[in-house]
């Protein structure tokens, strides 16, 4: 009797993820559906690579209002 390989194919991991949950206007849904099936992708990954510019440009030092020490000063 042979056995029958698996197929080793599908969409590969993305890592690691977390489930965000948000309610946007409906016209502003039908517009990101929209343009995320023009792009060829999901929804939600239109979504995570449009997060992800945002995040990219928002220093997180700057909403602590901390700065790091610089070595200098520490001793």
């Amino acid at each position: 009797m042979a056995f029958q390989k698996r197929a080793s194919g599908g969409r590969p991991s993305k890592g690691n993820r977390h489930v965000l949950t948000t309610r946007i206007p409906v016209a502003e849904a039908e517009k990101l559906f929209a343009v995320a099936d023009y792009l060829g992708t999901s929804a939600s990954s239109f979504i995570a690579e449009v997060v992800k510019e945002k995040l990219s440009s928002i220093d997180i030092e700057t909403l602590t209002g901390q700065e790091a020490l610089p070595i200098e000063k520490a001793s």
